[in-house]
């Protein structure tokens, strides 16, 4: 036995390979294929051994200059991972950090001094249900046949928006045309509605004229056989005359006062009359009626001034006495109610050590049914107060307020013509916008040709830019071009506010703005005036007044 043990020992091992393939002849069965013999070189593999992998060049890292050596081991690892018998629990642990790792080594990648390019946002895709049962070779197969499938979804939906983008344009440039073929339809049945109501309208507005015509001719034939020696307001030399010898008279009392509004009112009703309706008229011819009319108003309220003036002058005969302190005027005029208060001043007494405090100056108008109080800063020993009613408004158009600040334009357009030029507007902004709209279409298939051809004539280069800026063409629209009858509508409401705006006055303090408000039922003037020095009568009959 001792020298068998001997023999045994002294026996050489066999080499390794042979065992290994004892082995694997031992492994093999009929069911399955024996395994392809590799040979083995000094290197770690050979060509052959590389051929019967599976295919890895799909989940292969892009190759960058510098890092040949690592992308080598990589590959060589994965090949050698699949000759051993690994678990699936064992690939799905080593998966993930295998996948962190090499997202971080992507990052990490590339030179100083490149931007990063912009890389394709992947979803995050929903496992199946066998996913913990496949290998990692079918797992990638999966993921990447998923990726596929998101981008050629992806893809299709943008040429679903795309389509869609053309047919909405279609459609809106169809829906454009109906509308305005619409438009120009009621507009024919507007016309047609409105020039019947013009010519209606003028209709009524001849009679009418030819009535006022017929009326001022009869109260011509009844003014020239009155033969009072009063003007013809029509005419204006005739009123140029009456004015100056007006304005030659040096005396008006009360009673000159009221023939004088007997004889200029119905003057200032006509000239108003023809002031409100001026086309029958030239602008000069307006013109002038409206310097007569404003001299006629001028004239008249200077006279009830120099009337209240030559009244006060003579305070003994011709004002009413309640008490020897007090005089009183009341008169009713033909348009004006004068009335006066005077305080008559007194001898002046010895003025007392302690004056007691005044006392407000209280008084009444009862004709006109109206009371003054007047503050005690007023001196009511010697006080005058004056209060005119008139009818008529002499002073608004003197105001700062009352004249219109901008010309009303086509203040005397009917609503056919109106209609017509809003309608030509529209049109013609209509026409300005789609040949904006060609132009653009055209500009925008100009550069897609231009795009399409670069992309075409260089099938290598990378035309991520060049495919999103086609993107953005196709679905590019003008912009800045609104519906035509709803801008222009917008437009002429601009306009009105504009004018609104221009109008507009801004009033001082206690100032009544004539452009908001209107005097209809006549003016009260209330008036604190300075009594003038009264005639001294002395013997003999004669009168001494102080000149002023």
């Amino acid at each position: 036995m001792a020298k068998k043990d001997k023999n045994k020992k002294n026996e050489r091992p066999e080499p390794p390979e042979s065992e290994v393939l004892e082995e694997t002849l031992v492994a093999t069965t009929d069911l399955e294929k024996p395994p392809e013999e590799v040979q083995y070189t000094d290197t770690s593999y050979t060509s052959a051994s590389f051929e019967s992998l599976p295919q890895v060049e799909e989940i292969k890292p892009k190759k960058k200059k510098g890092k040949k050596k690592e992308e080598v081991l990589e590959v060589a690892k994965k090949a050698t991972s699949l000759f051993l018998d690994w678990s699936d629990e064992s690939i799905a642990e080593e998966q993930l950090p295998a996948e962190e790792e090499t997202q971080v080594g992507k990052k990490k990648k590339g030179k100083k001094g490149k931007k990063d390019k912009k890389k394709e946002d992947i979803p995050d895709f929903e496992k199946p249900k066998n996913w913990k049962k496949m290998n990692k070779k079918e797992r990638e197969t999966w993921l990447l046949q998923r990726i596929e499938e998101w981008r050629a979804e992806k893809e299709a939906e943008k040429q679903a928006i795309l389509a869609g983008a053309k047919e909405k344009r279609i459609a809106e440039a169809r829906a454009r045309e109906e509308l305005m073929a619409k438009d120009k339809e009621e507009q024919e049945i507007r016309k047609d509605l409105l020039a019947k109501t013009v010519v209606l309208f003028n209709k009524f507005e001849q009679e009418k004229l030819n009535y006022e015509r017929k009326r001022h001719q009869n109260a011509e034939w009844q003014q020239y056989l009155r033969c009072d020696g009063l003007p013809d307001p029509r005419v204006i030399t005739q009123m140029n005359t009456y004015l100056h010898l007006w304005r030659l008279e040096k005396i008006c009392d009360d009673n000159e006062l009221e023939r004088r509004y007997v004889e200029v009112l119905p003057m200032l009703d006509l000239l108003e009359e023809i002031m409100a309706d001026k086309r029958q008229y030239t602008d000069l011819q307006v013109q002038s009626f409206d310097e007569v009319r404003l001299a006629l108003r001028k004239e008249l309220s200077n006279a009830i001034h120099f009337a209240s003036y030559t009244l006060l002058r003579d305070l003994e005969h011709r004002f009413n006495w309640d008490s020897i302190k007090v005089a009183i005027y009341e008169r009713e005029f033909k348009g004006l109610r004068l009335n006066f208060w005077v305080a008559v001043r007194l001898p002046t007494r010895r003025r007392k050590p302690v004056e007691p405090e005044p006392e407000p100056v209280e008084l009444s108008f009862p004709t006109m049914k109206v009371s003054i109080k007047l503050p005690k800063i007023i001196d009511g020993s010697c006080v005058c107060v004056r209060a005119a009613r008139s009818l008529i408004d002499l002073l608004s158009e003197r105001c700062r307020t009352f004249a219109l600040a901008s010309p009303m334009p086509n203040r005397y357009e009917d609503l056919f013509t109106f209609n017509v030029n809003e309608h030509e507007a529209t049109y013609k902004l209509k026409a300005e916008q789609e040949a904006a709209r060609v132009k653009f279409y055209k500009e925008v298939q100009d550069k897609i040709r231009e795009i399409e051809a670069l992309i075409k004539g260089n099938p290598f280069l990378k035309t991520d830019k060049e495919k999103e800026e086609l993107d953005n063409l196709n679905m590019a629209e003008p912009q800045g071009l609104p519906d035509p009858r709803t801008f222009i509508s917008e437009q002429n409401e601009l306009a009105f506010t504009k004018y609104l705006k221009l109008c507009s006055t801004r009033t001082k303090p206690a100032e009544v703005n004539l452009r908001k408000y209107r005097i209809c039922g006549g003016i009260l003037n209330l008036d604190l005036l300075t009594t003038p020095p009264q005639p001294k009568n002395m013997e003999g009959g004669i009168t001494l007044t102080t000149r002023e």
